[in-house]
């Protein structure tokens, strides 16, 4: 059964952009949301590529992840969405 995902939905030789990390409500709070990251930015770097993501600033259970896995944040971006 898949109970956690994370997409690289974006590589270019020298960067892959990591999102869409996501776990089951049913499943959360075992790690699996950091073994996904972890899997996908140890590939990135691999790669010889650098490993970035984005997160909503009030995600905080996201960040708490990606902090443990030595992300830093660099910017905030403003974003739209259109309905």
């Amino acid at each position: 059964m898949l109970v956690s995902i994370a997409c690289a939905y974006l590589k270019m030789p020298e960067v892959w952009l990591i999102g869409d990390v996501f776990t089951h409500p049913n499943h959360g709070g075992r790690g699996y949301a950091k073994a996904v990251t972890s899997a996908i930015t140890k590939a990135a770097v691999a790669s010889g590529a650098k490993a970035l993501l984005h997160v909503r600033e009030d995600n905080k259970p996201a960040i708490k992840v990606y902090e443990a896995l030595g992300y830093k944040e660099i910017s905030r971006k403003q974003w739209i969405f259109i309905n």
